[in-house]
């Protein structure tokens, strides 16, 4: 079998920001120790990623091996910030030879200040720093020269980066393809002469040849490299221009790849001007047109937003006991994606599922609409075990819902159930076996345990389910929005976690058909 590759498309702002906190959790999962190389994988990253070489000329004469997204990301002018267009990868810091021998005025502009992240991880990668770049004013309040002793016992350096993250960039860990980023010239981001908040303004922009050709020209790169395309990733805004253009572009893929898995996630921030009519009208028509064509020709359109409703006015924030956040976009993209690498976990592993065979099973009766729900983390007690913790939530479902006004109360037809980072060690406790509850009594691992609470809880459903043991890694540049009762592993824990202490997640998913 080959890679089965999937390409992401991410298309709006809001749309890479959510994308940014995924590829940057994918990238703190990556191995690589050599001595483990060989150790069992339970994630097939070869899916979502591509291995290249830079230009860089190595001892062996052979570029440095690189392993980048198959990413195509569509956002505005003015929208990068420090970022580079085509990257660093392939950056020979190479100018043309002016050739005109008349006077020249130079141009410059002044460069953009980096946050502290930023500074600490371009120092990391040996690239020079302007000191007049350096923004002393942003970053955590933790000194830089903590010592060896407290990176034993808190881990790696924290960051407090909410009044620092203005654009998607300004925390973007992993390193990007030349071709992977597609700026729309003819409009500035957070313009207010020339805006682009209407779906028709997105559809124009398909419309002008050459940057339908050169958008079109992207996509072919990166599938004609593929072994075995699975399909696509289509991460859409929703509420404004973008609308429109992701609604072009999967006509487009319809079109050009009709026998491939169109998976699209509609989005919409939780922090959008909503106080006229105006603002109110323009957001829910370009949202309903939106959500029309991307039923049509996506095999799967799941809407998500960290708003628990969108009709008429925005609702609040939907709410998770453990988490403390904000309704900034770096905030809440990253639950979004720390749900959507959990959910997508069972066709990007080692096994023989397909993206396809997710799409199908959901398409229930040719609905082509589903929601999704999380468990961000899984309420767990840290010395208890899984039993334990499933009989103390009662009747009470352990999930919220990030598709806005969808509580599924009632049993779907077809759900996707995925759990991750609870291994069977945790299974039960260490207590006589008579004292074991008789429901679970015969459940040997944390797979029969989910099968039972399932048959339990949906007894007129069909429940796919997976059991991952990889934890999800919630490292900087993630926002510190666990609750301190979470510790480092992400569990429930009495003593309150030290705000210096990173750590790991649990989490569980269900992504459930709409009937």
């Amino acid at each position: 079998m080959g890679s089965r590759e999937i390409i992401t498309l991410q298309i709006g702002h809001y749309s890479n920001f959510v994308g940014t906190h995924w590829w940057n959790i994918q990238e703190s999962s990556f191995n690589y120790d050599p001595t483990k190389a060989l150790e069992e994988k339970e994630v097939n990253h070869d899916i979502l990623w591509r291995e290249g070489a830079s230009l860089k000329i190595l001892h062996s004469n052979m570029g440095e091996i690189t392993f980048t997204p198959r990413l195509i990301a569509f956002d505005l002018k003015g929208s990068l910030k420090t970022l580079k267009q085509e990257g660093i990868l392939y950056d020979l810091n190479s100018q043309e030879e002016v050739k005109w021998g008349g006077d020249v005025n130079l141009h410059q502009s002044v460069p953009v200040p980096k946050n502290q992240y930023l500074q600490d991880l371009a120092a990391k990668e040996n690239t020079v720093l302007v000191p007049e770049d350096t923004d002393q004013g942003e970053g955590d309040d933790i000194p830089d020269d903590i010592s060896a002793k407290e990176e034993e016992v808190f881990g790696r350096k924290l960051y407090d980066l909410d009044n620092s993250v203005n654009v998607w960039s300004d925390f973007l860990k992993v390193h990007i393809h030349p071709k992977s980023l597609h700026i729309i010239n003819e409009y500035t981001k957070d313009s207010e002469i020339d805006k682009f908040d209407i779906f028709g303004c997105g559809k124009s922009v398909l419309s002008n040849y050459e940057t339908r050709s050169e958008m079109e020209d992207r996509i072919h790169f990166f599938t004609e490299e593929c072994d075995s395309l699975q399909g696509f990733h289509i991460l859409m805004d929703t509420f404004d221009g973008f609308g429109g253009l992701g609604a072009g572009l999967l006509e487009y893929l319809r079109d050009e790849f009709d026998t491939k898995s169109l998976m699209t996630f509609g989005l919409t921030p939780a922090d959008l001007p909503d106080s006229t009519p105006h603002e109110r009208a323009n957001r829910i028509l370009n949202s309903a047109i939106t959500y029309n064509s991307c039923s049509t020709y996506s095999s799967l359109f799941t809407p998500l937003s960290l708003a628990s409703t969108l009709w008429k006015k925005m609702g609040p924030l939907v709410t998770f006991p453990y988490l403390d956040y904000k309704s900034i976009p770096y905030h809440t993209s990253s639950i979004l994606a720390a749900s959507l690498d959990t959910m997508s976990l069972p066709y990007r592993s080692t096994g023989h599922m397909d993206l396809r065979d997710l799409t199908d099973s959901l398409n229930s009766l040719g609905k082509k609409v589903a929601s999704l729900n999380a468990a961000l983390p899984f309420p767990m007690i840290g010395n208890g075990q899984v039993v334990q913790s499933i009989l103390s939530l009662e009747d009470n479902l352990p999930w919220s819902s990030l598709t806005p006004h969808v509580t599924n109360q009632s049993n779907p037809f077809m759900q996707s159930v995925v759990s991750r980072g609870i291994t069977d060690l945790k299974l039960k406790s260490p207590l006589p076996y008579s004292k074991t509850p008789n429901e679970y009594s015969s459940c040997y691992s944390v797979d029969d345990v989910l099968q039972r609470y399932l048959e339990t809880k949906f007894q007129s459903t069909f429940s796919a389910r997976s059991v991952c043991r990889l934890h999800l890694d919630v490292l900087p540049p993630f926002p510190n929005i666990f609750s301190r009762n979470i510790d480092s592993n992400g569990f429930l824990s009495p003593v309150l976690r030290h705000l210096k202490q990173g750590k790991f997640s649990s989490q569980e998913t269900f992504l459930q058909c709409i009937m």
